[in-house]
Protein backbone atom coordinates (compact mmCIF):
# COMPACT_ATOMS: atom_id res chain seq x y z
CA UNK A 1 0.00 0.00 0.00
CA UNK A 2 2.53 2.53 0.72
CA UNK A 3 5.10 1.84 -2.29
CA UNK A 4 1.95 2.18 -4.49
CA UNK A 5 1.32 5.45 -2.62
CA UNK A 6 4.77 6.43 -3.49
CA UNK A 7 4.56 5.18 -7.22
CA UNK A 8 1.63 7.37 -7.96
CA UNK A 9 1.60 10.97 -8.69
CA UNK A 10 -2.24 13.25 -7.52
CA UNK A 11 -2.69 15.63 -9.58
CA UNK A 12 -2.73 18.04 -6.73
CA UNK A 13 1.30 17.02 -6.18
CA UNK A 14 2.08 18.37 -9.54
CA UNK A 15 0.72 22.16 -9.92
CA UNK A 16 2.79 22.96 -12.88
CA UNK A 17 1.92 20.45 -15.37
CA UNK A 18 0.22 21.56 -17.89
CA UNK A 19 -3.44 21.57 -17.95
CA UNK A 20 -3.46 18.74 -20.74
CA UNK A 21 -1.37 16.73 -18.67
CA UNK A 22 -3.68 16.90 -15.79
CA UNK A 23 -6.87 14.46 -16.81
CA UNK A 24 -7.68 14.45 -13.01
CA UNK A 25 -6.50 10.59 -12.49
CA UNK A 26 -3.70 9.46 -10.63
CA UNK A 27 -1.40 8.68 -13.67
CA UNK A 28 0.70 10.98 -15.13
CA UNK A 29 0.51 11.40 -18.98
CA UNK A 30 3.71 9.98 -21.06
CA UNK A 31 4.37 10.74 -24.24
CA UNK A 32 5.98 7.82 -27.18
CA UNK A 33 9.27 9.02 -28.79
CA UNK A 34 9.42 7.82 -32.14
CA UNK A 35 12.23 5.14 -32.93
CA UNK A 36 12.61 4.92 -28.92
CA UNK A 37 10.58 2.23 -26.68
CA UNK A 38 11.00 4.43 -23.92
CA UNK A 39 8.58 6.28 -22.77
CA UNK A 40 9.22 9.98 -21.61
CA UNK A 41 7.96 11.36 -18.36
CA UNK A 42 6.71 15.37 -18.29
CA UNK A 43 9.79 17.49 -17.82
CA UNK A 44 12.45 14.56 -19.59
CA UNK A 45 13.74 15.38 -22.80
CA UNK A 46 15.70 13.56 -26.04
CA UNK A 47 19.15 14.21 -25.74
CA UNK A 48 20.87 14.92 -29.62
CA UNK A 49 23.18 11.96 -30.57
CA UNK A 50 26.55 12.87 -30.39
CA UNK A 51 28.92 10.98 -32.89
CA UNK A 52 31.73 8.55 -31.34
CA UNK A 53 35.01 9.97 -31.04
CA UNK A 54 37.29 8.82 -33.95
CA UNK A 55 39.79 5.82 -33.06
CA UNK A 56 42.70 8.22 -33.97
CA UNK A 57 41.96 9.99 -31.07
CA UNK A 58 42.25 7.57 -28.49
CA UNK A 59 45.99 6.77 -27.79
CA UNK A 60 46.97 3.26 -28.48
CA UNK A 61 47.62 0.74 -25.76
CA UNK A 62 51.20 -0.11 -25.10
CA UNK A 63 50.85 -3.37 -24.09
CA UNK A 64 47.94 -5.97 -24.91
CA UNK A 65 47.14 -9.84 -25.31
CA UNK A 66 48.29 -10.38 -22.12
CA UNK A 67 47.85 -14.81 -21.49
CA UNK A 68 49.41 -17.42 -19.78
CA UNK A 69 49.52 -20.97 -20.87
CA UNK A 70 48.42 -23.41 -18.96
CA UNK A 71 46.65 -22.03 -16.40
CA UNK A 72 46.70 -23.41 -13.71
CA UNK A 73 50.02 -25.52 -14.36
CA UNK A 74 51.70 -28.42 -12.12
CA UNK A 75 55.19 -27.31 -11.26
CA UNK A 76 55.99 -30.83 -9.78
CA UNK A 77 56.48 -31.95 -13.80
CA UNK A 78 59.38 -31.89 -15.32
CA UNK A 79 60.58 -29.76 -18.43
CA UNK A 80 58.09 -27.29 -20.68
CA UNK A 81 54.66 -29.58 -19.10
CA UNK A 82 56.10 -28.38 -15.89
CA UNK A 83 56.10 -24.47 -16.81
CA UNK A 84 53.99 -21.67 -17.75
CA UNK A 85 54.44 -19.32 -20.57
CA UNK A 86 53.47 -15.78 -20.20
CA UNK A 87 52.73 -14.03 -23.24
CA UNK A 88 51.98 -10.14 -24.15
CA UNK A 89 52.24 -7.71 -27.23
CA UNK A 90 53.74 -4.60 -26.75
CA UNK A 91 53.24 -1.71 -29.33
CA UNK A 92 56.87 -0.65 -29.56
CA UNK A 93 60.25 -1.31 -27.82
CA UNK A 94 60.27 -0.38 -23.63
CA UNK A 95 61.57 -1.69 -20.79
CA UNK A 96 59.19 -4.28 -18.93
CA UNK A 97 59.31 -5.24 -15.38
CA UNK A 98 57.35 -8.15 -14.31
CA UNK A 99 57.03 -8.85 -10.51
CA UNK A 100 55.01 -12.23 -9.50
CA UNK A 101 53.24 -12.01 -6.06
CA UNK A 102 51.81 -14.24 -3.90
CA UNK A 103 48.13 -13.56 -2.16
CA UNK A 104 49.46 -12.26 0.73
CA UNK A 105 51.76 -9.48 -1.44
CA UNK A 106 55.01 -10.86 -0.69
CA UNK A 107 56.64 -10.76 -3.47
CA UNK A 108 57.79 -14.13 -5.21
CA UNK A 109 59.92 -13.40 -7.86
CA UNK A 110 60.88 -10.31 -10.17
CA UNK A 111 62.17 -10.33 -14.58
CA UNK A 112 63.81 -7.02 -15.80
CA UNK A 113 63.87 -6.97 -19.27
CA UNK A 114 65.64 -3.95 -21.69
CA UNK A 115 63.62 -2.51 -24.79
CA UNK A 116 64.45 -3.68 -27.17
CA UNK A 117 65.20 -7.30 -26.07
CA UNK A 118 63.21 -10.39 -25.88
CA UNK A 119 60.36 -9.03 -23.02
CA UNK A 120 60.71 -5.60 -24.25
CA UNK A 121 60.38 -5.40 -28.10
CA UNK A 122 57.89 -4.84 -29.82
CA UNK A 123 55.67 -7.23 -30.99
CA UNK A 124 54.84 -10.70 -29.04
CA UNK A 125 56.97 -11.22 -26.12
CA UNK A 126 56.70 -14.97 -24.32
CA UNK A 127 58.42 -15.87 -21.05
CA UNK A 128 59.06 -19.10 -18.95
CA UNK A 129 57.62 -19.41 -15.05
CA UNK A 130 58.91 -22.89 -13.80
CA UNK A 131 56.79 -22.06 -10.30
CA UNK A 132 60.39 -20.81 -8.57
CA UNK A 133 60.94 -17.93 -6.77
CA UNK A 134 64.08 -15.96 -6.61
CA UNK A 135 65.89 -18.71 -4.38
CA UNK A 136 65.25 -21.11 -6.86
CA UNK A 137 62.84 -23.21 -4.69
CA UNK A 138 59.27 -24.73 -5.72
CA UNK A 139 56.76 -22.32 -4.99
CA UNK A 140 53.41 -23.81 -2.66
CA UNK A 141 50.75 -24.33 -4.64
CA UNK A 142 48.03 -21.64 -4.89
CA UNK A 143 46.90 -18.37 -6.63
CA UNK A 144 50.10 -15.89 -7.98
CA UNK A 145 49.66 -12.41 -9.34
CA UNK A 146 51.93 -11.16 -12.32
CA UNK A 147 52.19 -7.04 -12.11
CA UNK A 148 53.60 -6.64 -15.32
CA UNK A 149 55.24 -2.83 -15.83
CA UNK A 150 56.25 -0.37 -18.17
CA UNK A 151 57.66 3.11 -16.77
CA UNK A 152 58.46 5.66 -19.24
CA UNK A 153 58.37 9.73 -18.53
CA UNK A 154 55.35 10.66 -18.26
CA UNK A 155 53.77 7.10 -18.91
CA UNK A 156 53.06 4.35 -16.31
CA UNK A 157 51.02 1.08 -17.30
CA UNK A 158 50.72 -2.03 -14.92
CA UNK A 159 49.07 -4.94 -16.34
CA UNK A 160 47.68 -7.74 -13.45
CA UNK A 161 46.94 -11.67 -14.47
CA UNK A 162 46.26 -14.13 -12.28
CA UNK A 163 48.73 -17.25 -12.20
CA UNK A 164 47.49 -20.63 -10.46
CA UNK A 165 49.97 -23.16 -9.44
CA UNK A 166 48.83 -27.00 -8.84
CA UNK A 167 50.29 -30.20 -7.39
Amino acid sequence: MVILALCLLTTAAIPAMAEEERSGTDQVAMAYVPGNPLMMLPGMRVLPKTEPFPSEALPQPLISNVINYPNPFDSRKGGLAGQTQVAYQLERDVPVTVTLYDLLGMRVRRWQFPAGQNGGRQGINTFNWDGTNEAGQKVSKGGYIAQIEINLPGTAVSVIRKIGVIH
